[in-house]
């Protein structure tokens, strides 16, 4: 079982041998946690604390199953204690942690929860600079919501968003729209999730969304939230991206293209869009022409785009064609989960194409690095680094948006597939619904047990400093 928990709340602590000041100080929790062959941190940034005392929650965290979190915290004599306690489908579970202080500045914690696989855990409890997410969210406090639901479509691989079939397999899907209190003709981020799931855009272990989100409202810029994964049937594919394809991300977000130029209150041709890893791809190929012409038609476009960490092996064009769209890949140096390099070589690939693009490479950045929880080992992460010693350039696809004629002798040597073969039946596949989809299942299945792999780096707590790269990158563009 791997768990990661996190919570996040603004500080006013006490007035003993600690002396924290009201506000900026801040504390937080990073505890590691094992069980059998897994580990996890628990990362908290705590707030909140009167009279030696804080509690936080309840929420729910779906994507581990756990509902009813709650969080009780004492300081005494030196000490620090934290009950956790939580439901789920084996009954209620309470975590004591303790912890004891070494300094003005820090404690260290301990834990241990005695399953037949017992959790072992242990970190620190310790005094941090103020992160930006401590800013008074005032603008996300005032902010209108709106769950709005859209047919989007199936799509199974590039070529049948491509050729039109996407439209055999509708799929009812949802985004939630948060809008400034005021004002008409705003302009949108549409941010599209992760292999994690759409729990990511309320978890308490990202923190920093909450800054971005204000401070995109504050200056009068909109974000619309799409849930890729919960009308297909699954909470988050980070163990077996053969799930969902890859390209729902940017077909949802194409399709939502429309479905917000037909907002009351928002301005369709100043629309942004970001997300990481599955996310991130998604930003950068909903800015490629043979897909945005197939779903929206020409001449429109996304005004800005931000991938971060996206994946640039598995999916690029070898030949290109963008749209007019400005691009910024956010990228990590030490992400091995989407290796930084390709997609430096794509965007190189793009401006010679005419594409608007800039790079930013952050050294030692891992995976997953706006999350609060330092970088740790994601056992189950699924990643295709290994296809490389295949494929050293990645999987180029063709104009038709399948696998480059130019990988035919290396498919059919290493991989023993007839790629033109294949190619024709996607297109048979997809005039049926579900059938690309369910074929899309089965490449991947073959593709896996030769070069897929597990384990990977994730985490960093980058999470200030993404929130300020991507609400400055925004509102330069969008305003």
């Amino acid at each position: 079982m791997r768990i990661i928990l996190s919570f996040a709340i603004l500080i006013f602590f006490w007035t003993n041998t600690l002396i924290a000041e009201e506000y900026p100080n801040s504390w937080k929790i990073d505890l590691l946690c094992k069980q059998g062959g897994s580990e996890w941190y628990e990362s908290s940034y705590i707030v909140n604390v009167e009279d030696n005392k804080f509690q936080l929650g309840p929420f729910d965290n779906k994507h581990w199953g756990r509902e009813n979190i709650k969080f009780e915290g004492t300081i005494k004599d030196n000490k620090v204690s934290i009950t956790e306690s939580w439901k789920w489908k084996w009954g209620s579970e309470r975590l004591k942690i303790k912890g004891e202080f070494i300094n003005g500045n820090e404690a260290t914690l301990k834990a241990r929860m005695p399953f037949d696989k017992p959790w072992r855990c242990k970190g620190r409890f310790f005094k941090v600079d103020r992160p930006p997410h401590f800013t008074p969210l005032k603008y996300l406090s005032e902010a209108s919501e709106e769950i709005i639901k859209f047919t989007s479509y199936n799509p199974g691989i590039p070529l049948v968003i491509i050729n039109g079939s996407y439209v055999n397999s509708p799929v009812e899907v949802s985004g939630k729209l948060i809008l400034p209190k005021e004002g008409k003709n705003l302009p949108v981020v549409v941010t599209v999730h992760s292999s994690g799931g759409p729990s990511e855009f309320t978890s308490p272990r990202q923190s920093w969304r909450n800054d971005f989100k204000n401070q995109l409202l504050k200056n009068n810029i909109g974000i619309f939230e799409i849930d890729n994964f919960t009308s297909r049937g699954t909470e988050n594919v980070h163990e077996n991206q053969g799930k969902v394809s890859i390209n729902a991300g940017e077909l949802d977000a194409l399709v939502a293209y429309d479905i917000l130029d037909k907002h009351s209150r928002v301005n369709a041709t100043k629309l942004g869009i970001t997300g990481l890893s599955r996310g991130g791809t998604a930003s950068y190929m909903a800015a490629e022409k043979k897909f945005s012409e197939a779903v929206i038609g020409k001449d429109k476009y996304f005004l800005a785009s931000l991938p971060m960490a996206p994946d640039c092996f598995n999916m690029r064009f070898e030949n290109p064609a963008p749209t007019k769209t400005k691009l910024l890949f956010l990228l990590g140096g030490a992400d091995d989960y989407t290796p930084a390099r390709f997609c430096v070589d794509y965007a190189e690939k793009l401006k010679k194409e005419g594409a608007d693009v800039e790079v930013i490479v952050k050294d030692g950045w891992h995976h997953d690095f706006y999350t609060d929880a330092p970088a740790n080992k994601c056992k189950g992460c699924v990643h295709f680094n290994k296809c490389e010693m295949y494929v050293p350039d990645g999987w180029k696809l063709n104009d038709q948006g399948f696998i480059s004629e130019s990988l035919s002798e290396v498919m059919k040597k290493e991989f023993k597939m007839d790629i033109k073969k294949w190619q024709k039946d996607f297109e048979k596949a997809s005039a049926k619904s579900g059938e690309a989809n369910k074929l899309y299942r089965k490449m991947y299945v073959k593709i896996y047990k030769k070069c897929g792999k597990r384990g990977t780096t994730t985490g960093g707590d980058n999470g200030g400093e993404t929130a300020a790269i991507a609400s400055k990158y925004f509102i330069d563009n969008l305003k």
